[in-house]
């Protein structure tokens, strides 16, 4: 695994001019991370469903968060977020342990 980001935090670009969307936060609260993997599990969202894009990631001890959203799905809701967030937890093992998912 590489720890170059392809995705992540290339899609800032999305949040301005014609294509500006407004983003929708991801907070989730954490044990036992894997600090070497986050960054491409994160990564690997965007890749798994291109039409979204990731930015502001931070990722620490207890809590990992970032921003997602669709330039071109304007009618996206943090509802249709977190069915995304909670399918992709359980098609791809993550690398941490999760104890709460907030999308809002």
């Amino acid at each position: 695994m590489s720890n170059v980001d392809y995705n992540v935090e290339s899609g800032k670009g999305y949040q301005e001019g014609a294509s500006k969307f407004k983003p929708i936060k991801v907070e989730m609260r954490v044990s036992n991370v894997n600090k070497d993997q986050v960054s491409y599990w994160i990564n690997e969202i965007a890749n798994q469903y291109a039409d979204l894009v990731v930015t502001n990631v931070s990722t620490g001890s207890d809590k990992i968060s970032f921003d997602i959203g669709s330039p071109s799905m304007s009618d996206l809701t943090a509802e249709d977020i977190k069915f995304r967030i909670e399918e992709y937890l359980t098609m791809n093992v993550p690398p941490f342990e999760l104890k709460e998912l907030k999308v809002q």
